[in-house]
């Protein structure tokens, strides 16, 4: 899934601390995966490229019909991606698609030559990364999209199990997957008349066992500690535009829907910088749940269990990815082109580091003592050292 555990926390034991970098010809906006050696990448030339994760050496690149921006998901030697637009397709007061008039795909690629295996077509778009789940001895992807449906797609050649109507639509949130059910986030104050939801779903058959009326559609839930936190995102009419949005942040019990806590974030100003998210999934570890506060250009720990901001820090941009933590320190980057290195315990900045662009809402991973990170077009291993 995105950041491969629920707690999105995407780090792993592996080697000594390697360094690199690798230019792509275009932005990248989806989830590093690493899977055997191999870092695999997604770029807004409409590319899923396989880099060698010790050297960032080409393996091979694959162009593919439309911009993908999924996590890459591996399962069973298949390279599952989905592509997508932002376009509204159709739109109502009852009902929006988004997607292209031609539709889009959920495709699987062989990891080892890039070959397209299968390709599944949807009439909207396929941006939010699939959660990958055992269903009756099947790998199975489930994610929602923007043709207001539930999907559950078997990895190893396409085939749709089941197809679920749903009131809403999923963004850029993707899925989760926790004790055997599937998170989700969609919706929108057009789209239905819960507004944005968090749906808890059945992945045998995609039923809807829980709603909660929470979130941002473009933000992927965070489960850990028996709860499912999400951000979400407003704006306050009457305000001036320089200060008249807000995040909130909520944890909701994992089992019922019920909610635990609500946070509010103090009066900002979303930007497009990067992308257009206003709403970031957060990463939880150590009891503490990390998250950026875009509207503020804050990023903030919170206590899982009474939602008492921790600590908070300004940030030179809006921080539009989710944070790393490894041995007490949290890695994540900004619009304004810096990466923070921060304790996580106490939230004091141990260092900035500036680079040439802005770093956008791919996430990064730790494998061993390396930090990959996507930076705008260019993908960075930075070696961490042993501390």
């Amino acid at each position: 899934m995105y950041q491969y555990f629920p707690h999105h926390n995407a780090v792993f034991p592996g080697p000594r601390a390697v360094a690199w970098t690798h230019r792509f010809a275009a932005k990248i906006n989806g989830g590093l995966a690493l899977a055997d050696g191999t870092l695999y990448v997604e770029s807004f030339d409409r590319r899923v490229t396989a880099l060698d994760a010790r050297t960032g050496a080409l393996r091979w690149s694959t162009v593919v019909e439309n911009v993908v921006m999924t996590t890459p998901i591996i399962a069973g030697g298949i390279v599952v991606v989905g592509t997508g637009t932002s376009n509204t397709l159709t739109e109502s007061p009852e009902r929006v698609v988004w997607g292209r008039p031609q539709g889009d795909a959920v495709i699987g690629l062989d990891a080892r030559s890039g070959r397209v295996v299968w390709r599944r077509r949807t009439i909207g778009e396929d941006m939010p990364s699939p959660a990958l789940v055992r269903v009756r001895n099947i790998d199975v992807i489930v994610f929602a999209n923007g043709d207001n449906h539930l999907y559950a797609i078997a990895a190893r050649n396409g085939r749709i199990l089941w197809r679920r109507a749903v009131n809403g639509i999923a963004t850029m949130s993707s899925a989760a997957v926790d004790r055997g059910v599937v998170f989700v986030v969609i919706g929108g104050p057009a789209y239905s008349k819960y507004g944005d939801s968090v749906l808890a779903i059945d992945p045998a058959n995609g039923s809807v066992l829980w709603r909660a009326p929470y979130g941002n559609a473009d933000c992927s839930p965070t489960v850990a500690y028996g709860r499912v936190f999400v951000e979400g995102s407003a704006s306050q009419a009457g305000l001036p535009a320089s200060r008249n949005a807000f995040n909130d942040v909520a944890a909701i019990d994992e089992a019922t829907g019920k909610l635990h806590w609500r946070w509010y974030s103090g009066y900002g100003t979303f930007t497009g910088a990067g992308s257009d998210e206003e709403a970031i999934a957060g990463m939880s570890s150590g009891g503490a749940f990390y998250e950026s506060l875009p509207a503020t250009n804050e990023f903030a720990a919170f206590d899982v269990n009474s939602g008492r901001a921790r600590w908070k820090i300004r940030t030179d941009a809006a921080v539009k990815m989710s944070a790393v933590e490894r041995n007490g320190r949290l890695y994540f980057g900004d619009t304004g082109h810096t990466l923070y290195i921060v304790d996580a315990r106490t939230g004091r900045v141990i260092e900035r580091r500036k680079y040439p662009t802005y770093f956008t809402v791919s996430s990064p991973l730790i494998y061993g003592d390396t930090l990959y990170v996507a930076n705008n077009y260019v993908v960075r291993a930075l070696a961490l050292g042993t501390k």
